[in-house]
């Protein structure tokens, strides 16, 4: 039996204009995250990366802490299918294009009552136009549709599947919207929307373990998080 170590980038830099690099928080958690899987001696045979920056430099902080700690971590495979969707860029392209809608005119009037709130009608925003662009309401030309990106995704984890043997545990740094693409495969489960809301729950460098055995793959737990302080727990 082996087991997939699926762990989620560290805090990008949200509201920044690069949101692919990881804030100062962010490096603090994929440094938290190497120090515990160090202190409990967690080996991988292979690792996996996608080649968006966070997902790059969340593993590098990792193998960082392992080299510091006398630890093996062997040189990451990388893979596009583990990066993330393209639903953020989409929503840059086209949100402007959206300033008559009713929903999304009544986010922007609240924000003007409760400034304080933005973050989470930011959130609200976003889960609108995901909702839309999922559903293909939304057709962005330039940007991989939700559907080929679950393709992508879903071949990838294959892929890590077909080259693992038996016995091996296997690290994965990816992002939130593919671990959930993976896990809801996993799981069978056939609404691409509950697949896409998955995302909302997966905190960052998080880990989400699959067993696999005898071409069987299993989820064992989902979302860990032991290594991180209740005021270090971000989403983004």
């Amino acid at each position: 039996m082996s087991k997939i170590y699926l762990f989620r980038h560290a805090q990008a830099s949200i509201g920044k204009t690069n949101y692919d690099v990881l804030s100062t928080k962010g490096e603090k958690q994929a440094g938290e995250l190497g120090k515990y899987l160090c202190k409990e001696k967690l080996i991988f045979d292979r690792v996996y990366v996608g080649n968006l920056q966070r997902q790059k430099h969340t593993q590098e902080i990792v193998a960082k802490e392992y080299k510091n700690s006398g630890l093996f971590m062997p040189k990451a495979i990388t893979l596009e299918g583990l990066n993330e969707h393209q639903a953020t860029d989409a929503m840059k392209i086209e949100m402007p294009k959206m300033i008559n809608d009713k929903y999304l005119k009544s986010l922007k009037e609240k924000l003007i009552i409760n400034p304080e709130k933005k973050h989470s009608f930011m959130m609200l925003g976003f889960k609108y136009f995901l909702h839309k662009w999922v559903n293909n309401e939304i057709i962005v030309k330039g940007i991989i549709p939700w559907k080929e990106f679950r393709k992508n995704s879903i071949n990838a984890l294959n892929q890590i599947k077909s080259e693992t043997k038996k016995g091996e545990q296997i690290a994965v740094f990816s992002s939130g919207g593919t671990i959930s693409s993976m896990i809801g495969k996993v799981l069978g489960i056939e609404n691409e929307i509950v697949v896409a809301d998955l995302n909302f729950s997966v905190r960052n460098t998080s880990f989400s373990k699959l067993l696999y055995s005898n071409k069987e793959t299993n989820l064992l737990t989902f979302n860990e998080l032991p290594h991180l302080r209740d005021d270090m727990i971000t989403f983004v």
